[in-house]
């Protein structure tokens, strides 16, 4: 995390190697190769390209902020949201404008549902063919949207998005794309705790079925804060006056998990709450204490980060030797 991934990229150990070679694609088989990628493609790093005219946008711009997001932050299967909140109305009316006119339209399950394809030349990670790109708002907090999808949605997509869409809706999660990815997050790889295996805005299959079946919430972009009010009431769980509003993100994060560990036992088998939706809720304590001291209107568990925190791991990334 936080630019360490540059230790694999530059281990000369053959295993490391090895999966480098099968996890990235041929323009990022070593150090070098990434950083001139970003040094070209980004106005020198994150902030300043999202504070960057027009004319400094194209394709390859959103590409290489999902890079940097990815560096920042290395997941098999997730969604990054980089905090536009910082800019000024014109700033974000340029990436808006940007996104339009250098993302191709395509339909999206994520979110608003208004997505764009920045896929033209993408081959970041080894059997990732899309870069999905949103411009989103949650609770009037302005985000950039970025996802990497095992393929596209035009002709040659088709059957594998059904395919995914079929696998998603069984299991609660999308086809591997990428098992030498899939591999590497795994918890007893020797880069186990270096890149997490799931951090995606949509829903987990119990956390879903929470919140349309038990606590009768609809729509894609409920948050945490929304479903524990909704949960707690449901089952009568003592939490602190206005909680939703008042508390941080790892606040929040102790008191969804003293639910899981204590709360729910009783309740449980009346409101119908089920181990994989206590599972899915442990998992959503974890990344909201995650975020530590901080308001943040989380979805699920996708990685939300402000630009100078991607900065700072650039930072480490670029300097590792």
């Amino acid at each position: 995390m936080n630019g360490q991934i540059a230790g694999l990229i530059v281990s000369p150990v053959a295993t490391d190697r090895e999966q480098v070679r099968r996890v990235f694609g041929p323009k990022f088989q070593d150090i070098a190769s990434w950083r001139s990628f970003l040094r070209t493609t980004l106005n020198s790093d994150v902030s300043a390209q999202l504070a960057a005219p027009i004319a400094r946008w194209n394709v390859k711009s959103f590409q290489a902020l999902y890079v940097a997001c990815w560096i920042h932050h290395p997941v098999e299967k997730g969604s990054y949201m980089i905090s536009l909140d910082q800019l000024s109305n014109n700033q974000r009316d340029v990436i808006e404008m940007a996104y339009k006119k250098h993302c191709s339209g395509r339909k999206s399950s994520h979110l608003s549902g208004k997505g764009r394809s920045a896929s033209k030349d993408w081959n970041f990670l080894a059997g990732y063919k899309e870069l999905l790109v949103q411009y989103e708002a949650t609770k009037g907090k302005p985000y950039l949207f970025l996802k990497s999808e095992g393929h596209t949605t035009g002709l040659s997509g088709i059957i594998p998005h059904m395919q995914s869409w079929v696998h998603k809706n069984k299991h609660g999660v999308g086809k591997q794309a990428s098992p030498a990815l899939n591999a590497l997050a795994n918890p007893v790889s020797a880069w186990a705790g270096a890149i997490e295996g799931r951090a995606a805005e949509n829903y987990a299959k119990g956390y879903g079925k929470l919140l349309k079946d038990v606590l009768k919430l609809s729509g894609k972009r409920v948050t945490a804060r929304e479903m524990m009010k909704a949960l707690f009431q449901l089952t009568n769980f003592q939490a602190p006056a206005n909680f939703e509003t008042t508390h941080t993100n790892q606040q929040l994060g102790a008191l969804l998990t003293q639910f899981c560990s204590t709360g729910v036992t009783a309740q449980r088998a009346q409101q119908s709450i089920t181990m994989d939706m206590i599972t899915d809720l442990r998992k959503l304590a974890q990344s909201l204490n995650d975020d530590g001291a901080i308001h943040m209107a989380r979805v699920f568990r996708e990685i939300r980060a402000n630009p100078s925190e991607i900065d700072a791991s650039l930072d480490v990334f670029c300097s590792t030797t």
